[in-house]
């Protein structure tokens, strides 16, 4: 085996690791918030004491909204607040809304964002959203069905992604590094029949 290919490995190794072991904490979290009911789970680390929670949306006009309808957008959920026991530290009910000319040259919603403050010991924040979105259509024509979630924090915040959900990334990594595996065995073996 090629020098190359060891550090090949090696990296993959480590990168399918370092993916599986838990998400890595940032001051910030991007993501989508679908239309409807949800339930999103975030770590945050020691120290963070300010949540910034901001929802917007991106599409084109809906043709078939009248000539003076404007888009609509609400967000109605509520923040709780856990410690590391799970005891509830703080709930907080917000409302994030904003109703928007279509016919305007930006085609985004967005309200701006909603600040929490963060009560000290807690480790996990639940955001339970009911979002709505009205007079957009996203890329494939339809109705515009989920919103991009920003979290601001001034300490670390990640998603809690549950540990099963990580196995499948796993497997495909693993599956992946047997192939190539098999492949060079492969063609390492016709080499040698060939001469």
């Amino acid at each position: 085996m090629t020098r190359r290919c060891k550090f090949v490995t090696k990296a993959a190794v480590f990168t399918i690791g370092w993916l599986v072991c838990g998400p890595a904490m940032a001051s910030a979290f991007f993501g989508e918030l679908p239309v409807g009911y949800s339930d999103n789970l975030f770590q945050i680390g020691g120290g963070t004491s300010f949540l910034a929670i901001d929802i917007t949306a991106y599409g084109t006009r809906d043709p078939s909204t009248c000539a003076f309808c404007n888009s609509s957008y609400a967000d109605n959920y509520t923040v709780n607040v856990f410690n590391n026991a799970g005891a509830l530290l703080e709930s907080v009910n917000e409302t994030n809304y904003l109703y928007y000319n279509t016919y305007s040259s930006s085609h985004g919603i967005g309200a701006g964002p909603v600040g929490i403050s963060v009560p000290v010991g807690a480790t996990t924040v639940e955001i339970v959203s009911r979002l709505f979105i009205g007079g957009l259509l996203g890329s494939d024509g339809r109705p515009l069905s989920a919103g991009d979630l920003i979290i601001s924090a001034d300490g670390p915040i990640a998603a809690a992604t549950p540990l099963p959900s990580t196995f499948p990334l796993l497997a495909t990594g693993l599956a992946a590094l047997g192939l190539l595996g098999w492949h060079r065995n492969r063609k390492i073996a016709t080499a040698i029949a060939a001469v």
